[in-house]
């Protein structure tokens, strides 16, 4: 993120200076590692979500890898809420979290795990946590969903997110074990026991 920060810093002091000289535009790429920089204030939503992945990871689209799906009805929703909480609020500032080497190093840690595919929801997510994991945490999750532990975050583990910050805020669960442990129902709960108990 620095590095794009940069970049961006000297094009815009080599345009303010009146450099003559400068090449044509440069285009982003969106292959060969390259990094697709989508347009500026393409507000989110499924369409722009969708398109923006599409083009920033084709490779991770095109095995498998991500698929352009949200898991349920109404999570594309709850994404789009929970990047609004985090203050992303276009393609652009979503765009600005993603690692500049994710399309390798955060797509090969996903293949490499127990269960070697994401979807949009999933990488919206990781991508989240990587980006402040315990303001994802305290703000955004709302417990609308559940882990049953890090090995669920192989693209986080790869980017060193403090899992410690997960557990301390009781993202974990479910995981081995009895899986009514955590659970509890009767008559002040509205969802009653899952497990029937």
């Amino acid at each position: 993120m620095r590095r794009l920060l940069v970049v961006s810093i000297i094009a815009l002091l080599a345009t303010a200076c009146g450099k003559k000289n400068t090449p044509g535009p440069v285009v982003p790429t969106n292959s060969g590692g390259g990094v697709y920089l989508p347009p500026a204030g393409v507000a989110l939503s499924e369409d722009s979500l969708n398109d923006y992945f599409k083009q920033r990871f084709p490779e991770a689209v095109a095995d498998g890898t991500l698929k352009i799906e949200y898991g349920s009805a109404g999570v594309d929703r709850e994404i789009i809420d929970e990047l609004g909480i985090m203050n992303i609020k276009t393609t652009a500032e979503l765009a600005a979290i993603v690692p500049v080497d994710f399309h390798t190093k955060g797509f090969a840690a996903v293949k490499a795990s127990e269960s070697p595919t994401t979807n949009v929801a999933g990488l919206v997510r990781d991508l989240l946590i990587m980006h402040d994991v315990r303001g994802y945490f305290t703000k955004a999750w709302r417990n609308t969903w559940v882990s049953s532990g890090r090995q669920d975050f192989p693209a986080p583990a790869a980017y060193g997110v403090d899992f410690g910050v997960m557990e301390e805020l009781g993202v974990f669960g479910g995981g081995g074990g009895d899986p009514c442990e955590d659970m509890s129902g009767g008559d002040g709960d509205p969802c009653g026991d899952p497990c029937g108990d």
